[in-house]
């Protein structure tokens, strides 16, 4: 709970950061209990291994004990005359009158107002639960030793990231391929082989008369690159496939270019991903920058890349503009800054060391949110089965009900036997007081 106040992510992580500022008297305290990545710290795993523990020390427990009804509800399936008569907790004095046919046909009819159902088996009244209905409690415990352990084991192995793609890339499912990543302690970069590639882009995307809005469509490959799956993404929409899920989060816009040499010979290409913001004075931001190098691959520049926006009433149109032009930034390796040039589609700057810098297109890329997580399934699971077991113990009825006549030297008595355990529809006083009643006519019975 406390983690929840406090922003998830390492210590390079823009919004950690700024709360590490904001704060500098706790800082080292959270720092130390591990509550910027909470849900793998070791504070946490030790809170929810013992809580692991008592869960499965309680599952038993309610295991032995529905061990224990479901035995005796077999027994009561066979129970007869002599074995109720030798044990029973109830003995109801009969009206002499009634003979002992009639004394169950009462008994029956009177514990079927009191919602006891009963079935007659030759001298014997039986009424009992399902045996199923007393495993509600131990099959909710369980599930929820399920869940917690699925969760633990489920975090130290996942990862979760954004990605960002442009219209018609394909990048590797690894982890420099992603601009923000969380991984679990144990999650393995080498046994993951396949990519991700955006087909297209709808920034208006309507289905059945909902507006889903910017949604991409997407192509998940093997390692081969040959395509697994290719759907639309959306919110409520994602991209399913083994562990791997895939939603939409964000979109840009894209920049390609190529340095070519003065023959028009192309050298090398980059694709430049850009983010809307209102802030600033074109209406778009870099992520991140091209970086050029000479043939030894001593770098020479970072260029970065935005792209100025429409405008309408006042506001940055968040599409790809009317007029495709890009504003080119480069700076040396100092920082220094080389050149600025706005450029069109198809232009080509010369840089001072290295070629050209020619513009190929401008798009659209979509910043996707990919989880490997192979625990989600067996989560839902542990979840349904959990609330089978909870909706079983709620509303199932565990009792036993059997009764039968028996001869004392004081006449004709109803020997009943009872066991209400849970959710039964009527209590044992009642029960006794209802069938004296019936039999004899007086207010309350007696009992032995």
């Amino acid at each position: 709970m406390v983690a929840t106040t406090i922003p998830q992510g390492g210590a390079s992580d823009p919004k950690v950061a700024d709360w590490a500022a904001t704060h500098p008297a706790i800082e080292p305290v959270v720092r130390a209990i591990g509550l910027h990545q909470a849900f793998t710290s070791l504070v946490f795993t030790a809170c929810i291994l013992a809580l692991a523990v008592s869960t499965a020390l309680c599952a038993w427990q309610r295991t032995k004990a529905a061990l224990g009804k479901a035995n005796t509800l077999r027994q009561a399936a066979g129970a007869d005359k002599a074995s109720l008569t030798e044990s029973h907790a109830l003995e109801i004095a009969c009206d002499p009158a009634l003979s002992a046919s009639e004394v169950l046909s009462v008994a029956s009819g009177t514990l079927g107002h009191l919602g006891i159902k009963t079935k007659r088996r030759d001298d014997v009244l039986i009424s009992k639960s399902a045996t199923w209905s007393v495993w509600g409690s131990p099959v909710f415990h369980w599930a929820l030793l399920a869940l917690i352990l699925t969760l633990i084991v489920g975090n130290l192995l996942r990862s979760e990231g954004l990605m960002g793609v442009a219209v018609g890339q394909t990048k590797a499912d690894a982890a420099d391929s992603y601009g923000l990543i969380h991984t679990g302690p144990l999650h393995d970069w080498r046994r993951v082989h396949r990519g991700i590639r955006v087909d297209a882009f709808e920034p208006d995307y309507q289905s059945g008369g909902i507006d889903r809005g910017p949604t991409p469509t997407v192509s998940l490959l093997d390692a081969a690159g040959k395509v697994v799956k290719t759907q639309r993404v959306y919110p409520n929409h994602t991209l399913k496939s083994g562990s791997l899920t895939i939603y939409p989060s964000d979109y840009g816009l894209s920049a390609t270019f190529s340095l070519v040499s003065a023959s028009g010979a192309e050298s090398g290409r980059g694709i430049m991903l850009v983010d809307f913001s209102d802030d600033a004075a074109i209406g778009t931001v870099p992520i991140d920058y091209l970086g050029v190098s000479d043939r030894a691959g001593k770098p020479l520049y970072r260029v970065f890349v935005t792209v100025p926006l429409d405008r309408k009433d006042g506001a940055f149109v968040k599409r790809v503009p009317a007029q495709l032009t890009a504003r080119v930034d480069a700076t040396g390796p100092d920082g220094k800054s080389v050149f600025v040039r706005t450029m069109g589609l198809g232009e080509r700057i010369a840089l001072p060391v290295g070629g050209n810098l020619q513009l190929d297109d401008i798009g659209y890329y979509a910043r996707l949110s990919v989880v490997d997580d192979w625990s989600i399934p067996l989560l839902y699971l542990s979840l349904v089965a959990a609330m089978v077991g909870l909706t079983i113990t709620v509303v199932a009825r565990q009792q036993i009900v059997s009764a039968t006549v028996i001869e004392t030297l004081d006449g004709a008595k109803l020997a009943v036997r009872m066991r209400l355990w849970r959710n039964a529809s009527s209590s044992r006083s009642e029960i006794e007081s209802q069938l004296t009643q019936a039999l004899n006519g007086v207010e309350t019975g007696s009992t032995t």
